[in-house]
């Protein structure tokens, strides 16, 4: 399901086409909750397809960890009723484009990632008869037919650093809808560097440049392949795909990411983006250029660590891991739209660190409350996993096997699923700590009259109490458990929390409406305790230039700002507008007031939608 403006009027379409303004829907992403499907491990519907190709990349007995073992994109469909049922809203797809066909040591491309053809659907994941032909495939249709008239968006996993490596002669062959195009060995057309592995990971050229595990590196030099690559995405987006999910960004210049998220959203303006810079940290200089300069967003690596510390008995300092990484959100321009998760197909499962079922359940509703967009691997709900070698790659891959909708967890995922598209203080909000230790974390999420609390608790039973709760006083009840919670002067006080044990309430404020919404968002402003932005224009519905009739962002982090602004008597008209910064609660707005250091930004509002503008401090 894509997100679109309403559409206008005609004579008010005409109007936006005289004025050469070219309205740009909100790029939204923050209220889902995204399922990650490796293709091949998920489900057989269509056993026809698994001996396609030369004999050995399929393995009956599903014993070979490294071949193909029969999971296909009917199998996804056939599962779209579980699937909603579980609540998610996103499915990423692991890479679908046309692989090289042949083993590398006893290993298949069944992960996706040894493209031959970009522009073509494997056919390990296609019924015998269909096409690999973008254009032509039925199976792609049917996919994106079934889950977008489910309300259910599409993520692409993509790759744009490498193709293939040395596979009994033949490296980084790769064609163009059938058509020949580059030959690592043969390499004429310079689509490829020759550097040779990677010796030190800290060296940024190697880094660029070299290759990562023998796989042949793109020349991101050459706008013969940018022209192509971006070529290819975009075929797929126009076949309906929402999102995008980028292999190893990290390998690759930032300019060229600059470059190629803004021409496809040139095409596709609504295309959610985000990468995969591996192991990544807000304490890295680098990790923090291409999460807030590329264009996309990232994975968020660092908080996958901090979940998975707190819950660990080898680890220390239990919730407080969870705590100091969330001390660190300003470094990041957007850290509600970083994509989080607890485990996913290159590291072993939380129950492969964490064998205990209900420490699972605990860090998937950390999860699922947390701000970021939170993403689970697949068969997370039925408690999938298998130990051999510790989890590792490739055995955080087993083939999905129940499909239990009764469990605890399956349950809580739908409970929190819902209550993200419902409640945005998950999707928008702020972070505030109320009670913290090893072994309880109680917190809230907080977006205009919108609030969310969530405790848990991996330890023993407690009684615990909590003052200087944000929420309104009356009893409130568990989302998950249905017990009751009593809330008196703004405090829980003497509440008995058993072992292994959460509570989530909600309070839903009203939604913001308008003709025309806008999303603003401001960074690059530190601001101090006391302190709150304002947005003030030259229309009514930001003050007209008055500090006390303008509109306030709210806090998100030290560092970042965020409020929908609605507009009805300004719909469809250029407006001018600048950040202040003002003290709360001052008699005179204007005393002690902060403005930005520039002529006020200026902006043609569309006549109906939503849209979201970010800008960073213009400071003196």
């Amino acid at each position: 399901m894509r997100v679109a403006l309403a559409p206008p009027s005609a004579s008010a379409a005409a109007s936006e086409r005289q004025a050469g303004f070219l309205v740009t829907p909100e790029m939204e992403f923050r209220k889902e909750t995204i399922y990650f499907i490796v293709i091949d491990r998920f489900f057989n519907s269509c056993p026809g397809n698994d001996r396609v190709g030369r004999d050995g990349l399929f393995d009956p007995t599903r014993s070979h960890w490294g071949q193909y073992w029969g999971g296909d994109l009917r199998g996804v469909i056939e599962k779209a009723d579980y699937l909603q049922a579980l609540g998610v809203s996103a499915l990423w797809l692991s890479p679908l484009f046309e692989q090289v066909d042949d083993l590398v040591a006893g290993h298949a491309p069944m992960h996706g990632y040894w493209t031959r053809d970009f522009k073509r659907v494997n056919p390990h994941f296609i019924a015998p008869d269909d096409s690999t032909s973008l254009d032509r495939s039925r199976t792609l249709r049917q996919l994106v037919e079934t889950f977008h008239g489910r309300g259910i968006r599409l993520i692409l996993d993509i790759v744009c650093n490498h193709s293939s490596p040395e596979i009994n002669g033949s490296k980084g062959v790769v064609t163009d809808d059938g058509e020949p195009l580059a030959d690592f060995n043969n390499d004429t057309n310079g689509f490829y560097h020759h550097y040779g592995p990677i010796t030190d990971w800290q060296d940024e050229f190697q880094m660029i440049h070299h290759e990562m595990m023998g796989l042949a590196t793109f020349n991101e030099a050459n706008i013969e392949f940018r022209n192509y690559i971006k070529e290819a995405i975009r075929s797929w987006l126009d076949v309906g795909f929402d999102a995008l999910r980028v292999d190893t960004v990290k390998h690759m210049p930032l300019w060229f990411w600059q470059e190629f998220v803004s021409d496809l959203r040139r095409a596709h303006p609504q295309t959610f983006i985000f990468g995969e810079y591996g192991f990544g940290s807000p304490y890295d200089s680098r990790t923090l250029a291409y999460a807030n300069n590329s264009g996309m967003s990232l994975l968020d690596f660092g908080l996958a660590y901090a979940i998975r510390g707190a819950f660990s008995a080898n680890g220390s300092g239990g919730f407080h891991q969870v705590e100091e990484l969330l001390n660190l959100d300003h470094v990041y321009k957007r850290s509600t739209e970083l994509v989080t998760f607890i485990d996913n197909h290159d590291m072993p499962r939380f129950l492969s660190i964490n064998n205990c079922h209900a420490n699972l359940e605990l860090a998937t509703i950390l999860l699922l409350t947390l701000r970021g967009i939170p993403c689970l691997f697949y068969g997370t709900e039925q408690y999938l996993v298998n130990h051999t070698e510790g989890g590792q790659d490739p055995y955080n891959r087993p083939m999905m096997e129940s499909w239990d909708q009764r469990g605890t967890l399956f349950r809580a995922i739908r409970v929190l699923a819902d209550l993200r598209r419902e409640n945005r203080a998950l999707a928008y909000g702020s972070h505030q700590q109320n009670f913290i230790s090893e072994a309880i974390y109680g917190y809230t999420r907080r977006y205009r009259e919108s609030r969310v609390f969530t405790l848990l608790n991996q330890g023993d039973a407690a009684t615990i109490t909590i003052e200087h709760l944000d929420l309104p006083d009356g009893e409130h009840r568990c989302l998950l458990s249905g017990e009751p919670v009593l809330v008196q002067g703004g405090a829980i006080r003497d509440l008995a929390l058993p072992a292994k044990a959460a509570r989530v309430l909600s309070v839903l404020g009203p939604a913001v409406e308008g003709t025309v919404i806008v999303k603003f968002q401001l960074n690059n402003f530190f601001t101090q305790p006391g302190q709150v932005v304002l947005v003030c224009g030259d229309v009514p519905e930001l003050g007209n230039w008055d500090l006390r009739h303008a509109p306030r962002l709210e806090y998100v982090n030290a560092d970042t700002w965020f409020n929908e602004i609605p507009f009805e008597q300004s719909a469809g008209r250029p407006i001018c507008f600048r950040f202040v910064v003002v003290w709360q609660g001052s008699a005179d707005p204007c005393a002690g007031a902060c403005h930005e250091n520039l002529q006020p930004r200026r902006f043609l509002l569309p006549v109906s939608g939503r849209l979201k503008l970010e800008h960073d401090w213009e400071s003196f």
